[in-house]
């Protein structure tokens, strides 16, 4: 913004505070609290048309598409200034200029619906404090500063003919009521929402808020027990665990979620069995005839590990790790199914990431690159100057640390003077770092514990440099032409021998896995990612860049410390609050976490199975989600699927379809409504003891239907649900014979379970 914009915008807003016109609507706290507050737009005293002015000429509505005397050159787009109130800023958020504070524009979004129901984001370019009017002598005479003004750019995919839309503010979760603007004419558009209100000008302005709290002081509040006592103790344990229980809970509400988080991080981890390696070769693992009862589940399918995965889930007391580590699987890939399906090739990838899920990041990436399972499944292993393979040197760069295009900390695309995103890598990097990746192979072979002489591959310790010869080994000058703004890594000046050649691939491997780990896309990538899997799909940039400073430093000097980083997810303003009301907060529960949310609240015990061997038939299966065996190395879904039909994130709901979405209606129906409510009954061998529940709780509750509702609202939607939802709900169980109290409390459940509102945690 030019210093001309600025006076003159100035100007005019101290003549419309002057008079009183329109520019307020409450009273807010001189400080913060951890309890978070809506924004507010402001509307006329009358009607819900928003107070709202284009930035340039300063004339009202309706607005154009684009704008005479457009201070950014080249792009004539409209800029229109909404005012509101309530921005609950931190202090990193807000920062002095002049006599006000000015705010970053990427803490808040900005969004417009439209007659047809479309939805458009609108960018904001600017957000401050309003000015306050001063005397001759630079003295306050009335202080406008708690009044906030923010400048947005109409969305590119507007048309002129829209009449009014529907626009709205987001800060931290937090939505604000929505207001009318006209783009091109006055009228039509949606129908305001229910309830909507005018939300005019007090006549007092606000107590402005000129120290707002830092993120360190926002975060220390929580190692108040208290600040678990509300709704958000609850969402709490839905980011940090498979799914809350009572007994977390009410130890989370005793000890504070500082605490818990620390106990977390010193949990013992549940892990995986320790598999015997078999040969490649199924037929001599298991020759037919022979092989003991079970032999190809047991090592030729993911089963052994699935069941212990959810067993783990269920009764592990290590949730935090094990969800973090499953985080670290979405983005960081090995599938079962590319590995010859071989659970004990399979285990020490999963192990890894368990270990690791609390160190830190540039260890994950050491470890994973010379796991033998990643070795095998993305094609380093055996890798050979010869023919370089370039699969795994593309996808750690894509895929597991740096992402494709260039970033700021905030995770938001770097642009050229074109507004073209530029490119992390380029295929020169890929071909070079493959040359890199040369030369390694499985450690030495082990011993097949059945038969005690065959041979058998080793897949449990890491790979290694080929301990024969260094025929394999790429020796020379490397390259790079665009990672890490280029770079040249010189050739083996000394590999006369072997032994020289291994400490020069070794050194190269280091150089790389630094190089990754250092380059300043890896903060906001890896943030991004976990957000995703933790917390939100769609994070405002602000979340990503106070999560990205903390893999910068933890505070101690540390790059890449994943309690940190974890810290920084789960004590974010942007997660944290009783509710968030930000209609594009959230995630859609993935089939596991929306199975083990269940088995968890509902008290289950379990042999783990929800998904069955041999044609890999079952519930996780069913509704999309083949647990250990993604379809690709960009796991389970995209972790770049837009929503159809809005502008959203949406990973989860690439697995999501009409026949996905009736069979998560039906896996919720047979854990509680089949089989006379009695869950999956024991199915040898393959389900030795089945899975059952006990809602004795609910059932007890059953003779008042509200009593039972209120109750699954508080616990699985944190008093979320909606009052035509909760009253069409108590319409059906009340329907129910009452002398069927097990029916009544089994039939509130599926169906509070199989609501969207559930299952989309928010």
């Amino acid at each position: 913004m030019t210093n001309r914009a600025f006076a003159l915008r100035k100007r005019f807003i101290s003549m419309l505070c002057a008079g009183l016109i329109v520019f307020a609507c409450g009273v807010v706290s001189s400080v913060l609290a951890a309890p978070q507050i809506s924004p507010t737009l402001i509307s006329t005293s009358t009607t819900t048309r928003a107070i709202a002015l284009e930035s340039v000429t300063m004339h009202a509505e309706p607005f154009s598409l684009a704008s005479e005397g457009n201070f950014n050159a080249g792009d004539p787009r409209t800029r229109i200034e909404i005012f509101c109130m309530n921005l609950d800023f931190l202090a990193g958020e807000m920062t002095p200029s002049g006599n006000i504070l000015v705010g970053d524009p990427n803490a808040l979004t900005v969004d417009a619906e439209d007659a047809a129901h479309n939805h458009y984001p609108l960018k904001v370019e600017y957000v401050a404090q309003v000015p306050p009017l001063v005397d001759s002598q630079g003295n306050i005479t009335t202080d406008f500063r708690g009044l906030y003004m923010v400048i947005v750019r109409l969305n590119d995919s507007m048309t002129s003919n829209l009449g009014d839309v529907l626009i709205r503010l987001n800060l931290h979760g937090m939505s604000s009521n929505r207001v009318r603007l006209a783009i091109g004419a006055i009228g039509g558009g949606p129908a305001d929402d229910a309830g909507a209100v005018p939300t005019p000008a007090p006549t007092n302005p606000p107590t402005p808020i000129m120290s707002p709290q830092t993120l360190g002081q926002f975060q220390a509040q929580f190692s108040n027990p208290s600040m678990a006592a509300g709704s958000d103790g609850i969402r709490f344990l839905e980011q940090t665990t498979w799914g809350p229980t009572d007994s977390d809970l009410t130890h989370l509400r005793n000890v504070g979620m500082q605490t818990y988080l620390n106990e977390q991080f010193s949990a013992a981890d549940s892990g995986y069995p320790s598999l015997p390696q078999y040969p490649a070769n199924s037929a001599t693992g298991c020759p037919s005839g022979t092989a003991p009862p079970n032999c190809i589940r047991d090592n030729y399918t993911m089963y052994p590990l699935q069941t212990q995965m959810i067993k783990n889930a269920v009764t592990g007391q290590d949730q935090l790790r094990q969800r973090v580590a499953f985080a670290l699987h979405q983005f960081i890939v090995v599938g079962g199914n590319g590995i010859n399906n071989e659970a004990s090739w399979m285990q020490p990838y999963l192990t890894t990431l368990d270990a690791d899920a609390f160190g830190n990041f540039r260890t994950i990436l050491n470890d994973v690159t010379l796991n033998p399972g990643m070795g095998d499944y993305l094609d380093m292993l055996n890798n050979s100057r010869a023919a370089p393979n370039e699969n795994y040197a593309r996808e750690i760069m894509q895929l597991f640390s740096i992402g494709v295009d260039r970033l700021n900390a905030n995770g938001t695309p770097i642009l050229d003077g074109q507004g073209n995103r530029l490119p992390s890598y380029d295929q020169n990097d890929i071909t070079t770092l493959a040359r890199v990746f040369t030369g390694w192979t499985l450690g030495a072979t082990k011993t097949w514990v059945v038969d005690g002489t065959t041979q058998v591959p080793n897949y449990l310790d890491p790979m290694r440099l080929n301990p024969a010869n260094s025929n394999t080994f790429d020796l020379n000058q490397k390259t790079f032409t665009t990672l890490g703004g280029g770079f040249v890594m010189p050739a083996c000046s000394n590999c006369t021998t072997l032994a020289n050649s291994q400490i020069y691939k070794q050194a190269e491997l280091d150089f790389m896995m630094d190089k990754l780990f250092n380059n300043p896309n890896t903060g906001p990538y890896v943030c991004t990612q976990l957000i995703h899997q933790m917390v939100t799909s769609n994070p405002s940039p602000a979340y990503v860049g106070r999560c990205s400073a903390a893999f910068a430093n933890n505070g101690s000097g540390v790059r890449g410390d994943m309690k940190a980083i974890v810290t920084a997810i789960l004590l974010d303003p942007e997660a944290r609050g009783d509710v968030k009301t930000d209609p594009n907060y959230g995630h859609l529960r993935e089939p596991v976490l929306l199975a083990t949310n269940m088995l968890r609240w509902f008290n289950a015990t379990t042999d783990g199975n929800l998904t069955t061997s041999g044609t890999r038939e079952g519930l996780l299966v069913n509704m999309g989600q083949d647990l250990f065996n993604p379809p690709t190395v960009f796991s389970y879904y995209p972790a770049d699927y837009g929503l159809p039909g809005a502008p959203l994130f949406g990973p989860e709901f690439g697995i999501l379809n009409s026949q996905t979405t009736f069979l998560r209606a039906n896996v919720i129906n047979s854990l509680f409504l089949d089989n006379n409510g009695n869950g999956l009954l024991v199915s040898n061998p393959d389900r030795p003891t089945g899975t059952q529940f006990n809602i004795s709780a609910y059932t007890a509750m059953a003779g008042t239907p509200s009593t039972l509702l209120d109750t699954l609202d508080t616990k699985l939607m944190h008093s979320t649900m909606s009052s035509s939802m909760k009253t069409s709900i108590v319409t059906t169980v009340t329907n129910v014979s009452a002398a069927n109290s097990a029916l009544r409390a089994q039939t509130a459940i599926y169906l509070v379970a199989s609501s969207s509102q559930f299952q989309v945690e928010r």
